[in-house]
């Protein structure tokens, strides 16, 4: 299995792959439009050019903890998923969003701090990150991957 884990931040996509249990490749592609409607386009043609690139069956992203999101980024985060859907949809490819924050807490020792998440993935995959959203996906596709994390919708 192939999965995808793409992280929701409104500002860039970041992502992380999986080939069954085995983390294969991770990054983050910033937008360079400005407005909301050229940002859209620019969001599905990335995650139809990393769909084409990878060829997961699944896409999988975080459920919105709508408690935690500021309300300024809500807007954008429900564009996000809106446009994965349609392109999961447009492309055959499964779509899936987890709760993610059980899992964070045993892995981090119930501190699922950035500090703490960045360093269980450093550590566990030998790598040096510093983008807290890439290390959410790679959380995230772990957790999917191990059959450690159970849908959220």
């Amino acid at each position: 299995m192939r999965y995808l884990a793409i992280s929701k931040t409104p500002y860039y996509v970041a992502y992380a792959v999986f080939q069954d249990k085995y983390l294969v490749d991770y990054g983050k592609v910033h937008f360079i439009k400005e407005t909301p409607s050229k940002r859209l386009v620019e969001l599905s043609e990335m995650v139809v050019e990393l769909i084409e690139r990878w060829k997961p069956q699944f896409i999988l992203t975080h459920l919105i903890d709508k408690e935690r999101t500021m309300k300024k980024d809500l807007e954008r985060i429900v564009e996000v998923r809106t446009i994965l859907r349609l392109v999961c949809e447009q492309r055959n490819v499964m779509y899936n969003e987890f709760k993610t924050s059980g899992w964070e807490k045993r892995i981090t020792e119930n501190k699922p701090t950035k500090k703490n998440k960045l360093k269980i993935v450093n550590v566990g995959y030998e790598i040096e990150l510093s983008d807290i959203e890439i290390a959410n996906a790679i959380i995230l596709a772990e957790g999917v991957a191990w059959n450690r994390l159970q849908i959220g919708e």
